[in-house]
């Protein structure tokens, strides 16, 4: 399944904006799950970098981390970012998850918003695992979208929310991959995982929430249209944002992103 977002400059721009709104929710689930100083860490589908520079920092210099995915523009733009960050413990290489064939093994795996996107999470995890030492760490954090389509939220962002749920209803994609994380380790051969939810909200006119939901939407938009789930003239991107924040804020209500869900577990 090709990721539906694409791997545009601005998805990977949307991508660096995201991790820094919930990356303390993904630092909880890596401190919750055991990862230490010095352990050799492999990041999945790392994307632009985020995840494995928070990785990188729980490791130490007398760990390291190897972050992997099949965009080389997304490679391109993490070894980048880790160059101009000064992270020598950090390295990308190119590689497809389900066909992954790596010469080391790692004390951990981890990866964010990943297995939604794989044909088939529970094969791609068995063939994930084979590149954990015995007793090694797997964690993996995913997103239940349909908490966003929640009463609670406003008119407009019920409506933006929604053609994100419809979107990955058309495509196939499963919008609670978070809840079934628990079903994924136990049929890859795995434990029984720990669990952690996170929802993250939005209020008042300084929340980043409003744009994290509107670029989302302008990085589905061709996918959107194409699919039937909304036209560019329903959505109005350029002022999406704007609306949102102002029917929010005008209510003194909350704006509601997906829960995240984090699991781990040990081989």
């Amino acid at each position: 399944m090709a990721y539906v977002l694409g791997h545009s400059r601005p998805e990977l721009q949307r991508l660096i904006d995201q991790s820094r709104y919930i990356g303390e929710i993904t630092e909880e689930v890596l401190r919750r799950a055991g990862l230490a100083r010095g352990m050799d860490v492999l990041d999945v589908g790392c994307g632009s970098g985020d995840v494995s520079f928070l990785a990188a920092a729980l490791v130490g210099d007398e760990g390291s981390v190897l972050g992997v995915d099949r965009s080389p523009d997304a490679l391109e733009l993490a070894r980048g970012r880790a160059g101009a960050a000064g992270l020598a413990n950090v390295r990308f290489a190119a590689a497809d998850l389900t066909e992954l064939d790596l010469d080391e093994r790692f004390d951990a795996v981890i990866g964010r918003f990943v297995l939604v996107y794989l044909p088939d999470p529970v094969e791609a995890m068995r063939r994930i695992m084979r590149h954990l030492l015995p007793g090694g760490l797997a964690i993996f954090q995913e997103s239940v979208l349909t908490p966003m389509c929640s009463a609670e939220q406003q008119p407009l962002a019920r409506t933006a929310s929604g053609w994100i749920c419809d979107l990955f209803a058309r495509a196939g994609l499963p919008a609670d991959m978070g809840w079934r994380l628990p079903q994924v380790f136990r049929a890859a051969g795995l434990p029984r995982p720990e669990v952690l939810a996170r929802t993250a909200l939005g209020a008042g006119p300084e929340s980043g929430a409003y744009a994290l939901l509107a670029d989302s939407i302008r990085s589905l938009l061709p996918r959107l249209e194409a699919l039937g789930v909304a036209s560019a003239e329903e959505v109005e991107i350029e002022s999406l944002a704007g609306r949102l924040r102002d029917q929010t804020v005008s209510a003194d209500a909350l704006i509601i992103l997906p829960t995240l869900v984090g699991a781990w577990a040990r081989s």
